[in-house]
């Protein structure tokens, strides 16, 4: 529901401080989410120092006090009793500067604990402390007042404490307690960060895990009372390692609930690189032993074909041509490049690079019969997707390999924006006996970024070449941790909503960025692998609204139909809950944000490939970036009986799907007129059955909103 009024500046009752904290914007304008926390103005990014005290979820971020865009890096606060309604706190760790411009420490990312036992000796047993581990950054090599001295871009480990459940804070003189990392690592000193810190109960201890991140590596580290550390072991590399690792996380969850069977789930953001090619976050599932992190052998992904696997083509030949493939443009006459790239299983592969970047070209295979359940290959290059509104125009500016059925495409994958050769796989089980041809297209010039696009070894196989096991499979989900100080065994987590592809560019104000909806994690047996779930906590539903559209009798969806409106259902803010049963048709599913300007935001499934996908190719604007536009898909395989279930929340600026049993989630930020406020639901190619829809209208979570 659209809140009405506007809301009144207020100031924090929190007379003591060096200067009151007052509340700005309206929390009503265009795009500012509503149940999503935002800061009230300026710059955030990655959540920082979760942690449960006082029966208060803290939440810190990184924050930029100063501008719109990254910088000047501190640490911004908020609280809640819920994480639903959330009070905006004053910064509490606030950059640090010798005159304007001048930055002698950023507060980056890290973690906090409240240490109950007062083991850092930083308060008492009756008024223990909370601490913030996280990452000073100093841009410039300077003295600290302890004598210490520290090179320029140097990251080190330091921390601060509390005494009053977080609203004031004091650093440590000691800082930093770590300042370089592990031997042999220390020339990575510019790459060292996120420190995520627990209490290990098993032997009283505290453990630290965090990044190297240029190496893609993790290091453990344990100490007895927070301020002196010694390192324990190293995780990785290992799966996706393109980009930076960055900001880890490392806990232990019950498999299916039972707490006889416990695993370790290893968290790990990674930018670029991720499964939508810009950010994202992977795990491992394995065990801690006390002192190291060692991941399921089933867990950890090699580089090699998958066993099994027939080479339908790896571009070891004389020509293009000789080799079956039809080459236009820069590429026509031309042979694969005999390159050494990084990933590559031979001495040469396709490059579209031709002349240069500027050069564009297609390649195009024979036509084959699909007879494998998957084809698998590696790419790299450009980021620069298949958009279906331009492909084939002069306005096609895409980076892709595509899979062509009948002159259409039915798949399609682009580049990184790396070097690095990485496995992509399409399901394409559902077009089996069908002929195809797969295309590798580079129609960029490189204004925008790589220009081009590098395919090898393309093979098929009856099983998928798994890279990672990816937390979400959406652009806009990154830097995911989870909160200390919960009982029960629970595991709360929330995710920066946003990409650095385009994060400095979104189209909001006075604010840039928001924070994904707290998500319980959970491991489940599903297919007989055990997967990370995710469902949104349960106090988001205390923002429901009235139901404005329930049905729960089985409805048939037409092709001829195209689109079937659902009555009664405008609004900007809804939490959609959905069952179908696929039938004829080759997609189904739903429209959101939908406007008559054409504006919409589709949620759907593919029965063939057996995935769940959000395009966002028309919802709203879009030019802001080039990289921006795009289909996002998950694999999520029918239910038992058959059926598909979507949970979709929608927000002024977000759309966050959860598939299945929560095993298959996508996040995406969308930016529409508030005027495109329609939903719909749609089958193509055939007909497919509504067996239950429930559309909630969504309160807001700011205050007298």
């Amino acid at each position: 529901m659209k809140p009405n009024g506007k809301i009144k500046l207020a100031l924090l009752s929190m007379m003591t401080l060096a200067s009151s904290y007052a509340l700005a914007g309206t929390y009503t304008e265009t795009f500012r989410p509503q149940f999503h926390y935002t800061p009230a103005k300026n710059w955030m990014n990655d959540p920082n120092g979760l942690v449960y005290y006082g029966g208060k979820y803290h939440l810190f971020y990184q924050y930029n006090p100063n501008g719109m865009t990254w910088g000047d890096m501190s640490w911004g606060h908020a609280v809640s009793t819920d994480t639903v309604h959330w009070t905006e706190m004053p910064i509490a760790l606030n950059v640090e500067k010798y005159a304007p411009g001048q930055v002698t420490q950023m507060f980056w990312s890290g973690s906090a604990v409240v240490d109950s036992n007062n083991t850092s000796g930083l308060g008492t047993t009756t008024n223990p402390p909370m601490v913030a581990i996280y990452t000073s950054y100093y841009p410039q090599a300077l003295t600290l007042a302890n004598g210490t001295s520290v090179q320029a871009g140097t990251q080190a480990q330091s921390i601060a404490y509390s005494l009053d459940q977080g609203t004031t804070w004091t650093q440590y003189s000691g800082d930093p307690i770590i300042q370089l990392p592990p031997s042999p690592y220390q020339d990575q000193f510019q790459n060292f960060r996120d420190p995520k810190v627990f209490w290990y109960a098993p032997e009283k201890k505290w453990v630290m895990v965090a990044a190297l991140a240029a190496l893609h590596k993790v290091v453990l580290y344990s100490s007895k009372d927070l301020k002196q550390w010694t390192f324990m072991s190293e995780f990785g590399p290992a799966n996706e390692s393109i980009g930076a690792w960055e900001c880890p996380d490392l806990f232990p969850l019950p498999v299916d609930g039972n707490t006889s069977n416990i695993k370790w789930v290893l968290v790990v953001n990674i930018n670029p690189g991720s499964i939508t090619a810009g950010s994202g976050a992977q795990y491992f599932l394995g065990q801690f032993d006390d002192t190291q992190f060692v991941a399921d052998a089933n867990n950890v992904y090699d580089s090699l074909p998958p066993a099994g696997s027939t080479v339908f083509q790896n571009f070891e030949g004389s020509s293009y041509s000789a080799l079956g493939w039809t080459a236009t443009g820069a590429l026509a006459g031309q042979a694969p490049a005999r390159e050494t790239i990084p990933g590559m299983e031979g001495n040469q592969l396709a490059d579209t690079y031709g002349t240069g970047d500027s050069s564009v070209s297609t390649l195009t295979s024979p036509p084959f019969t699909i007879t494998t359940s998957y084809i698998n290959f590696l790419v790299s290059g450009g980021y620069h997707p298949y958009d279906p509104a331009t492909y084939g125009t002069s306005m096609d500016t895409e980076t892709a390999v595509n899979l062509l059925i009948n002159g259409k495409v039915v798949q399609s994958t682009t580049g990184s924006n790396g070097i690095e050769l990485v496995w992509r796989s399409w399901d394409v089980s559902g077009y089996n006996g069908q002929v195809a041809q797969i295309q590798i297209v580079d129609n960029n010039t490189g204004t925008t970024g790589w220009g081009h696009i590098l395919v090898d070894d393309i093979v098929f196989s009856d099983v998928s070449k798994q890279e990672a096991n990816w937390i979400d499979y959406g652009p806009d989900f990154y830097a995911v941790n989870s909160w200390n100080g919960l009982s029960g065994g629970r595991r709360l987590s929330i995710g920066w909503m946003n990409n650095w592809n385009y994060a400095n560019t979104i189209p909001t104000t006075p604010w840039r960025s928001a924070m994904s909806v707290p998500r319980e994690f959970a491991l489940k047996t599903i297919n007989s692998q055990v997967r990370l779930v995710q469902r949104p906590v349960a106090d988001l539903l205390g923002l429901r609204g009235s139901s404005i559209y329930t049905q729960t009798t089985n409805t048939s969806l037409f092709s001829s139909n195209m689109v079937v409106p659902v009555d009664n259902t405008k609004g900007e803010a809804l939490d959609i809950s959905t069952k179908f049963k696929p039938g004829t048709a080759s997609q189904f599913g739903m429209k959101v944000r939908v406007g008559a300007n054409g504006e919409e935001t589709v949620v759907g499934y593919d029965v063939k490939t057996h995935t769940v996908f959000v395009d966002r190719s028309k919802s709203g604007q879009i030019n802001f970036d080039p990289t921006f536009t795009g289909r996002y898909s998950a694999p999520l395989l029918p239910s038992v009986d058959g059926s598909i279930a979507l949970r979709v929340l929608v927000d002024w600026s977000s759309v966050e799907v959860f598939g299945g049993s929560g095993e298959a989630v996508l996040t995406s930020q969308i930016f529409p007129a508030p005027t495109s406020d329609g939903v719909a639901v749609f089958a193509n190619g055939g007909t497919a059955v509504l067996q239950s829809i429930n559309i909630s209208s969504m309160n807001s979570s700011w205050p007298n909103q």
